[in-house]
């Protein structure tokens, strides 16, 4: 009989710290979501594509702690094209967005690298997505001129420091640096015949961009 009440009491005095453990544990964690504030950021509603127009956006809550600075949050004006493929439901990050529609590359076309000259390569004006034609001028004595490529699109512009132009134009917004903004060497997207004859042509001379 002793025996019994002595258990009883144990399971009474067991069930009472379970409950109040549990208590605690709510009151904590709820501290603990109080503390750290939500913050809305932008997500993919479905999958996007690269070079698409991101609209497809809608807004997730998630807690302060873990915002990153690449995140998007949802006051912010999100427009432009991604750069890559972007799964429904993945965040948005600022990297995966071009003010400008990228290049896409298609099986039938290849990646070539020209040197251009930085006086005629139309000012610096020039931007991955635009359409320029190659051309081309002889060092003989013929002195032999013509447009190699007609309206090849741009995949990439750097700049002699090895630097993407467009971001180091935003960088030197309130400061004009040629170095930076203008052109050392394009990355064109041709077919695999226009690339082995651009890379002849540059040995032979010297090649510039025709811009629309």
């Amino acid at each position: 009989m002793f025996y019994n009440k002595k258990k009883t009491i144990f399971f009474v005095i067991s069930l009472i710290l379970a409950i109040g453990l549990t208590v605690f544990q709510y009151v904590y964690f709820q501290g603990m979501i109080n503390k750290d504030p939500l913050v809305e950021v932008c997500v993919a509603e479905d999958n996007i594509g690269a070079g698409e127009l991101i609209k497809n956006v809608k807004v997730k809550n998630i807690p302060e702690s873990a915002f990153t600075h690449s995140m998007i949050r949802a006051e912010e004006k999100l427009k432009g094209y991604s750069n890559c493929k972007i799964s429904k439901g993945s965040y948005i990050m600022k990297e995966m967005i071009s003010e400008y529609k990228p290049p896409v590359l298609r099986d039938e076309l290849r990646r070539v690298s020209v040197s251009v000259n930085l006086v005629s390569a139309l000012a610096g004006k020039i931007k991955p997505g635009d359409y320029v034609d190659v051309g081309f001028v002889s060092k003989d004595e013929a002195g032999e001129r013509k447009i190699a490529v007609p309206k090849a699109q741009i995949y990439d512009v750097v700049n002699s420091k090895g630097s993407d132009t467009q971001k180091a134009d935003k960088k030197n917004s309130n400061e004009y640096d040629s170095e930076n903004v203008i052109p050392s060497v394009v990355t064109l997207l041709v077919t695999p015949e226009q690339a082995v004859y651009i890379k002849e042509l540059e040995a032979r001379g010297s090649l510039f961009l025709i811009g629309y």
